[in-house]
């Protein structure tokens, strides 16, 4: 056995694969070419599912659509069980290639009924004497981060995800600070019935800097759900939605309630039921003023565990949303199986369709069934006059979006709607 060589796939072992790759860089001329990072995804879900022989020939597959490419086993590399690697001189590199490896994997093996994908990262060599074990960790770091994207497979380690990197760095670097400074402030964008009446609002977030600059959620939401610190972020962002709520009673706003979103990391790093429970009681508020929603994506990630605690969170009394209806494959299902007081559907439903009619017809389908069902149901991303009546025309009753009014500081909230 040649210990150079991976027994399985007959293609370099990482640290021979690097050395081979250092010499060839070092070439004159040579200095921009590319290192690419290879992986399989959900590659143990198929193991389990087809069985380690059949997994054994996926891995032997890709090394065998590699090996042409880099003309050399040892240009190219399984690295690490289903991470591989490969060189490729400037001028032999396209995305093409890379695309024509998920292709043709996926008619080798198109008898599974699990479709097999592949990510991958690039990076581009800027000096010949470049570290290459370092350029592996950004070539590396390029596909993590695109890792489970069912649309993006492939990632270039360039200025501008170096600059991503940058403002992710300071986002971590900065959080902690933050939050205990109170930076992230409850903004409210308000739920309206077909009446026009104000019933409640969705408790969202906007990070106020030092500076005074509102930083929207866009710039930070995914880091914090990248590091896993939306979890600290969402339970701060309960409490001061309870903390309002207690505000409100007695006054003019007694009768509204504010909805909170919970996040599958809350449901991974938090005890969601214990934390809301104990929120309502120690905040002395209604437990049906704060209503807890929950995405179609978030439940289908761990059905049996988060079901069960929904089920025990409505026990208790909570009513439970379920947002993006519809964006998922288990929409019937959860409507069959699922005990919650109301769905929410995006006008993305209407909206990114060519087909507006059908949209419309299973749309009016959806709601006269949740009423059947005596599950309500309220439509987001409301703009126009033209989409409010025709909701209202096939049976919704209660709407969300800037038709009605953006999301607001809690004090412009209250300025807008009861200070009149």
């Amino acid at each position: 056995m040649n210990v150079n060589f991976d027994e399985l796939t007959g293609i370099a072992v990482k640290d021979f694969f690097y050395k081979n790759v250092a010499s060839a860089n070092q070439k004159d001329g040579c200095f921009n070419n590319y290192l690419i990072y290879l992986n399989i995804s959900n590659f143990k879900i198929f193991n389990d599912l087809y069985g380690r022989n059949k997994g054994d020939e996926l891995l032997v597959e890709i090394a065998n659509l590699i090996l042409p490419l880099a003309k050399s086993n040892k240009l190219c590399s399984r690295v690490n069980a289903d991470w591989f690697a490969f060189y490729l001189p400037e001028n032999d590199f396209s995305e093409t290639i890379l695309v024509d490896i998920s292709t043709r994997l996926n008619q080798k093996f198109k008898s599974q009924t699990m479709p097999v994908t592949v990510h991958f990262g690039v990076y581009q060599f800027t000096q010949k004497d470049q570290n290459i074990s370092l350029a592996a960790g950004c070539a590396k770091r390029a596909l993590k981060s695109i890792k489970g994207d069912s649309v993006k497979f492939i990632a270039y380690y360039d200025k501008a995800f170096m600059e991503n990197e940058e403002r992710e760095r300071n986002i971590t670097k900065t959080f902690d600070a933050a939050l205990k400074n109170g930076e992230f402030k409850i903004y409210l964008q308000p739920q309206v019935s077909s009446q026009n009446e104000l019933k409640g609002a969705e408790a969202l977030v906007r990070w106020e800097n030092d500076n005074h600059e509102i930083i929207p959620p866009g710039e930070f939401i995914d880091t914090l759900e990248k590091t896993g610190l939306i979890s600290r972020l969402d339970n701060n962002i309960w409490e001061q939605a309870c903390k309002l709520l207690q505000d409100w009673q007695g006054t003019d706003k007694d009768n509204l309630y504010l909805s909170i979103n919970i996040s599958v990391k809350d449901f991974n790093y938090l005890d969601v039921y214990t934390i809301c429970t104990d929120l309502v009681k120690r905040y002395n508020i209604p437990v049906r003023k704060l209503r807890l929603e929950i995405t179609e994506s978030v439940i289908m990630s761990n059905p049996k565990v988060i079901l069960e605690i929904i089920g025990r969170l409505r026990k208790f009394g909570f009513y439970i949303e379920v947002d993006d209806f519809g964006k998922g494959y288990s929409s019937l299902s959860l409507l069959k199986d699922l005990d919650v007081d109301m769905i929410k559907i995006d006008m993305d439903f209407l909206q990114k369709t060519s087909n507006v009619e059908k949209s419309a017809i299973i749309l009016e389908s959806i709601i006269s069934m949740s009423k059947r069902l005596n599950i309500d149901v309220l439509t987001e991303g409301v703009e126009t006059k033209a989409q409010q009546e025709f909701l209202t025309s096939v049976g919704c009753d209660m709407f969300q979006g800037y038709y009605y009014d953006k999301p607001l500081s809690v004090s412009s909230f209250d300025n807008k709607y009861f200070n009149h």
